[in-house]
């Protein structure tokens, strides 16, 4: 839905992927640079020229401010597929899709005229996927009711994608493929294991990099880099049971207490995982409807996300007792051995985040496990009401 009317006013081409790049990166950035939105039109124009640009995450931050203005099917519909846009550009294709489907899923029911422009760029991002038949179907699709609408700019997009199907499939940078092997491995939202490896790619692969070197210098057990090339990490497999796989719940209770005290006790932290940080991501997700509410604990059942965000904005407490956080702290971020894994999330935090989820996790096995975590841990448990704060917020992320 960025296709502009004509040619000529068309801010971008298309690259060898077939993916938007800006004709006049500075002529676009000095425009950016003076739009001061107020309007759906707005934020979506100024949305997608950041993606253009590159700039992804303040693209998502306009493309969320239209969807909150979207007052019709077709705008929302739109506002999907740029979203869509930002987070395939970005290197997280299982965001991309979720996007792309839900704007498919309701164009055909309620926008039937916008059905090809989500139809073709989830047939891209599949095509980038190595999904080439759901791709080519999709593909032809779109260019069917592409040809039937008339418009030759759309028509001849989609049959470039069908064309060059093949050619936009994104493949392992090479140093990666020599160890784990050509197969595509996209797995924005967790590792892949690849025999004795694992995989990941996209921001979360970065984040995962950088935090993996940090903790490591600072002697926590982490899982070693073994190749980081562009946005894919690789990292070696520990033959270790996670926590979460063992039958003890003291052993567990006790390991998680006897990790979570060393790893709190570092200091110098150079990424930051406070609330300033954690807020805007939760009121992001949010807004573009990726809270899983079938995952909520009990308690909060009953209760929307839009309700959620409100409140952990409301009852925002203080953050007066820093320490370096996980961010995930539970039995199955922790091998037996010590190991912790899952670490994009470590940075600054108040350390109830982290005892929030280890309670939670931890009750559920029972008061020993509880019991043998605070042995360990050490140091005073906070305020119930911080921990319920965290708790609530988690739902979120």
């Amino acid at each position: 839905m960025t296709t502009a009317a004509s040619p000529p006013t068309r801010p971008y081409r298309f690259d060898e992927r077939l993916r938007m790049i800006p004709v006049d990166p500075a002529g676009l950035a000095a425009r950016v640079a003076a739009a001061h939105p107020v309007d759906f039109a707005g934020f979506r124009r100024l949305g997608i020229a950041l993606m253009l640009l590159g700039r992804h995450d303040e693209a998502l931050d306009q493309l969320d401010q239209a969807l909150d203005l979207a007052d019709t099917p077709r705008r929302r519909i739109t506002v999907w597929i740029n979203l869509a846009d930002v987070y395939r550009y970005r290197g997280e294709p299982a965001l991309a899709e979720l996007l792309y489907r839900r704007a498919l899923n309701a164009s055909r029911a309620h926008d039937p005229d916008v059905v090809s422009f989500a139809a073709h760029h989830l047939g891209k991002s599949l095509a980038e996927q190595h999904q080439r038949e759901e791709a080519r179907q999709l593909l032809g699709e779109a260019l069917r009711l592409r040809v039937a609408d008339g418009d030759p700019e759309l028509i001849e997009s989609t049959t470039a994608a069908l064309e060059h199907l093949d050619e936009m499939a994104i493949e392992l940078p090479l140093s990666v493929a020599r160890l784990v092997g050509t197969a595509p491995i996209w797995a924005s939202s967790g590792p892949a294991r690849a025999g004795d490896y694992w995989v990941v790619r996209g921001p979360r692969a970065i984040a995962e990099y950088q935090r993996l070197r940090y903790l490591a210098s600072v002697g926590v057990a982490v899982p070693s880099v073994v190749e980081f090339a562009e946005d894919v990490l690789v990292t070696v497999h520990v033959a270790q049971l996670s926590l979460a796989e063992l039958d003890d719940p003291v052993q567990v209770g006790a390991t998680m207490g006897g990790v979570l005290r060393r790893l709190h006790a570092l200091t110098d932290c150079p990424f930051d995982s406070g609330l300033d940080a954690m807020l805007p991501l939760a009121q992001r997700r949010v807004v573009e409807g990726l809270v899983d509410v079938t995952d909520f604990d009990d308690d909060h059942a009953d209760l929307t996300p839009e309700q959620v965000i409100a409140r952990v904005r409301v009852q925002r407490p203080a953050e007066d007792d820093h320490v370096v956080a996980h961010g995930d702290f539970t039995p199955e971020n922790v091998l037996a051995d010590g190991t912790m894994v899952d670490v994009a999330g470590v940075g600054v935090a108040d350390r109830a985040r982290d005892l929030a989820i280890a309670e939670r996790e931890l009750t559920a096995l029972g008061e020993q496990a509880l019991t043998a975590f605070y042995a360990e841990y050490g140091g005073v448990r906070p305020d119930q009401r911080l921990l319920d704060y965290y708790r609530l917020l988690d739902e979120l992320c």
